[in-house]
């Protein structure tokens, strides 16, 4: 079987799907901002994107906070593929998920158990302004 390939992993304020299934990804960002903890942001999205696969295969994607390898947001599913050259472009809303604290967060994406890609969430205490 051939490696997967990791074509993205992004995270977005939001993510539409046009009609002829080409995604807008709007306003990317790799920092989220509370004024406290533990914090919920509002709605948020996540887009991951696999070539080179054929068949069918188990995905999952975590967001792992790192300091206490604790699972914030997991997601698990198939995908079933007909050519290897297609991309398989995978995009998820993400309500209410709780960070514990600032820290580092990971997100992982995976195939049959392979991590094909990763990449960091910072969550940081909202700097107060003076005044």
């Amino acid at each position: 079987m051939a490696e997967p390939v990791f074509v993205g992993l992004l995270f977005a304020d939001h993510i539409i799907t046009e009609k002829n299934n080409k995604k807008g990804i709007i306003g990317t960002f790799s920092k989220f901002y509370a004024p406290r903890f533990p914090a919920r942001f509002p709605p948020w999205h996540i887009y991951a994107a696999v070539t080179n696969l054929i068949g069918e295969h188990d995905f999952s994607i975590n967001l792992v906070y790192d300091k206490a390898q604790q699972v914030i947001v997991p997601i698990n599913g198939k995908i079933k593929v007909d050519e290897a050259s297609a991309v398989i472009e995978l995009t998820f809303r993400i309500d209410g998920a709780m960070f514990p604290e600032e820290g580092k967060y990971i997100l992982t994406f995976n195939v049959d158990g392979v991590q094909v890609g990763s990449r960091v969430l910072e969550v940081l205490t909202l700097p107060q302004s003076g005044g």
